[in-house]
């Protein structure tokens, strides 16, 4: 019987993957187009639905399965002596990331109700198993702190790395593997697109009869990329997770992973490279676009908008994006275009005001982000590229919970970390082949004070 749960588990959660992967393909075309079609935002209905539907199966099968582990393991308890008794457990539910917990917070209760004992802590068969490691002191810290279930973890990263304002989704991202402290990789060294500068070096000819080739090679610099350690340490009371294990493992997944997610974003954003990304707003790359003569403090103009996109080179405009502030992007409606004795909007969301969620500027989608600068200062909008980012995450976020730390207080302590870096793969703005006013793929305007 439990296998046969356990199957259906597994083809249940193939089924959520294939259905999630089909809603971000279609998201990535309604972000392209700039909204949703009918026939798009039916689908989009139905397959929330469909998702919905499957969460609650999830959760029903889960209980059933942890109930019925629960009763193999009283089971084996009877015949089999202690030390095979963990052992066996742990067999049973190694290729279960969840580790038999229902939720994130009825593992934590576990871990609670184990009281402030170490040994307690090592002597339940349950929480050895969910440290999912023959040596016990691998998933169980000398202080009591015992490694989340896989599941869990996974599910706080993805959260934030698919969470809709996550920058991570326009990014090249790397994976680092554990182990690796850093890696380091090739990156273009030019600054020009002049002949002879083009790939730092590479130049073709046209070539007449009978005459020699001339030959040329790119030139690299190299880039490197250390992720570091970003955490989330904080407590949550025992009479939440006592009483309400289900709302405990809500707030503590949501919480933690909308953290890391404002964390990263603000660091890819303008991040100082101190012990974080260095972020792409304060890159070498990154062009400034000055204000126009007389403008007035805290505004934006059309022609600052105009401007921008001539300084965005044409190799980049395809998958470039409008970040901005919520105060900019509120400017944008004001904007007009004169024409005649009128003129028409600069900016509109899609369909107009009664219609969103994207709207778009030189068909490119505006995108209104928290970490953006205040309007009228430098990086309020900035219009980017970010496949010349890169950002380097080693995979997963390493995840503990402990009641010894604040027992005195009946509060439970959490922690992740996970580790990140990342930074442009551009070494400079770009010289036009023609010459002019450098291009580049990240472009930002000035202060206007």
């Amino acid at each position: 019987m439990l296998k046969t749960l356990r199957n259906k588990r597994v083809a249940l959660q193939a089924r959520e993957t294939g259905i999630r992967k089909e809603h971000a393909a279609l998201m990535a075309s309604a972000r392209e187009a700039g909204k949703l079609t009918d026939e798009q935002r039916t689908r989009d209905d139905a397959i929330k639905a469909e998702l919905a539907t499957i969460a609650a199966e999830r959760e029903s099968l889960d209980a059933e399965i942890a109930n019925l582990e629960v009763l193999a393991e009283a089971e084996r308890a009877t015949v089999l002596p202690a030390h095979a008794v963990a052992e066996s457990v742990r067999e049973s539910v190694q290729d279960d990331p969840r580790r038999g917990f229902p939720t994130f917070g009825h593992f934590a209760a576990e871990v609670y109700d184990c009281g402030p004992s170490f040994a307690a802590v090592l002597a339940n068969p349950r929480l050895m198993a969910a440290a999912g490691t023959p040596t016990m002191q691998q998933g169980v810290r000398v202080d009591g702190g015992v490694l989340i279930p896989p599941a869990y973890s996974t599910e706080i990263w993805d959260g934030a790395r698919q969470m809709s304002d996550s920058l991570l989704q326009y990014c090249d991202v790397t994976p680092v593997d554990p182990g690796v402290q850093s890696i380091t990789m090739p990156g273009i060294d030019e600054t020009s697109r002049a002949d002879g500068s083009r790939w730092g070096g590479i130049r073709g000819y046209w070539k007449d009869e009978l005459t020699a080739m001339t030959g040329t090679k790119p030139k690299f610099r190299e880039v490197k990329i250390e992720p570091q350690e970003l955490y989330v340490f904080g407590f949550i009371s025992d009479k939440l997770l006592r009483h309400a294990p289900g709302a405990a493992s809500a707030i503590l997944t949501r919480g933690a992973a909308d953290e890391i997610n404002f964390k990263i974003g603000a660091a890819v954003f303008n991040g100082d490279g101190v012990g974080k990304p260095a972020g792409f707003l304060s890159s070498a790359c990154a062009v400034e676009v000055a204000k126009e003569t007389g403008q007035a403090a805290a505004t934006i103009v059309r022609q600052n908008i105009r401007k921008m996109w001539a300084r965005l080179h044409p190799m980049w405009r395809a998958g470039a994006v409008w970040f901005m502030s919520v105060d900019a992007e509120a400017y944008l409606e004001e904007m007009t275009l004169d024409v005649g004795t009128g003129g028409v909007p600069v900016y509109l969301p899609p369909g107009g005001v009664a219609d969103a969620p994207l709207g778009r500027i030189k068909g490119r989608p505006v995108v209104p982000i928290e970490y953006a600068s205040a309007l009228g200062t430098s990086g309020d909008i900035v219009l980017a590229n970010l496949g010349v980012y890169r950002v380097g995450v080693r995979a997963g976020i390493d995840s503990q919970v402990s009641m010894h730390l604040k027992f005195d207080y009946a509060q439970t302590a959490f922690r992740f970390i996970t580790e990140i870096d990342g930074q442009s793969m551009l070494k400079s703005a770009l010289t036009p082949f023609n010459g002019g006013a450098t291009l580049s793929a990240i472009v930002k305007l000035a202060t206007r004070s």
